[in-house]
């Protein structure tokens, strides 16, 4: 990483970007699982938001991790408690072990089915390891985005 590369991570979904602490979950919105930001998605094509490798998909198909070309580890998660539909509504696009870049389609959730179920849809997008995170030089762009291509956390290295 040279003196002037900026690492950025894009918005998972088309929607609006918002602060981890107005995610309607504790466990999102107090920070511990993570640093980082949610999207309300308004469509269902899901993206990753960096380039990396597929390092898991939970069984109920509705979390994503990838590991970082530059070391993060991140969570796509998509809704709150949305592992309790055990599956319906998320489609994977991607197998564990897979080398993704940052933009291409992860997944498709079924947002209507998933709001049918009284899910919220709200995905957050968490860094595992936050010490990679130099806080005072990140910067956070909330409001609308293109999923896979609108940068919402960058910093430079």
């Amino acid at each position: 990483m040279g003196l002037f590369n900026q690492t950025k991570i894009l918005a998972v979904a088309d929607g609006s970007a918002i602060p981890l602490s107005e995610v309607e979950d504790e466990a999102f919105a107090s920070g511990m699982l993570g640093e980082g930001f949610a999207v309300k998605p308004t469509s269902g094509t899901i993206y990753s938001p960096v380039d990396g490798k597929i390092e898991g998909i939970t069984e109920t198909k509705h979390a994503y991790s990838i590991h970082s070309d530059d070391g993060l580890d991140v969570l796509v998660h998509i809704g709150v408690d949305t592992v309790k539909l055990g599956g319906m509504g998320f489609t994977p696009a991607v197998n564990e072990g897979d080398t993704v870049k940052a933009g291409d389609v992860i997944a498709m959730a079924d947002l209507g089915a998933i709001r049918a179920a009284g899910y919220d849809t709200v995905t957050p997008v968490l860094i595992s390891n936050n010490d990679k995170i130099p806080g005072e030089k990140m910067k956070m762009k909330y409001g609308q985005v293109r999923g896979g291509v609108s940068a919402v956390m960058s910093w430079r290295n």
